[in-house]
């Protein structure tokens, strides 16, 4: 039987955004999310069951408010949070 979940996982995602370099280029504080992005796809590397991912969401979305300076850069971090709870469950790695 075939499982969608995780089924977009691969070693060594790194950084904001998923897809080509050039459209992650484009995302808005791209930079300023950059440390919060990488160790958020590093602990989605991890084995981990569907709270072990809501955690690493909810550690995503504490550094990135943590390093926001605006109001728009609270904005897009609460959107950053929301794609990655709507999306994530097809790039975590999760036991099986």
């Amino acid at each position: 039987m075939m499982r969608i979940r995780g089924c977009l996982w691969h070693k060594g995602s790194n950084g904001l955004g998923v897809g080509p370099m050039w459209l992650r280029l484009l995302l808005p504080y791209r930079k300023t999310f950059d440390a919060a992005a990488r160790t958020h796809d590093y602990w989605y590397d991890a084995k981990g069951d569907g709270w072990a991912r809501k955690l690493d969401d909810l550690l995503f979305l504490y550094e990135c408010l943590r390093v926001a300076k605006t109001s728009i850069q609270r904005f897009f971090a609460y959107l950053y949070f929301l794609l990655v709870r709507m999306f994530g469950w097809a790039f975590y790695r999760y036991d099986r």
